[in-house]
C-alpha cells in the first residue's frame, strides 16, 4: 500500500507533470468531441483552451519555471 507522500513525490517529478499534461489533453479531447456532437461552442472553447494549456505547460516549465530555480 502506497502512502500519500509517494504519490505527491511522483507528481512533482518531470514524468508526473507530463502525466498530468496528458490527462488534461485527454479531458480536452473529450470536451471538444462532446462539443462537436452537441453543437456547443462553449464546450469546444473549453476543450481548446485546456489543450493549449497542456501543450504550453512543458516549454513553460522547462524554460521559465526551472530556469528561475537555478
Amino acid at each position: 500500500m502506497e502512502t500519500s507522500s509517494s504519490n505527491t513525490a511522483f507528481f512533482k517529478s518531470k514524468a508526473g507533470k507530463m502525466t498530468l499534461a496528458f490527462i488534461v489533453t485527454m479531458i480536452a479531447f473529450g470536451c471538444i468531441m462532446l462539443g462537436l456532437n452537441q453543437s456547443s461552442t462553449s464546450l469546444i472553447d473549453i476543450g481548446f483552451w485546456l489543450m493549449v494549456a497542456a501543450m504550453v505547460y512543458s516549454p513553460v516549465d522547462v524554460f521559465i519555471l526551472n530556469r528561475k530555480k537555478k
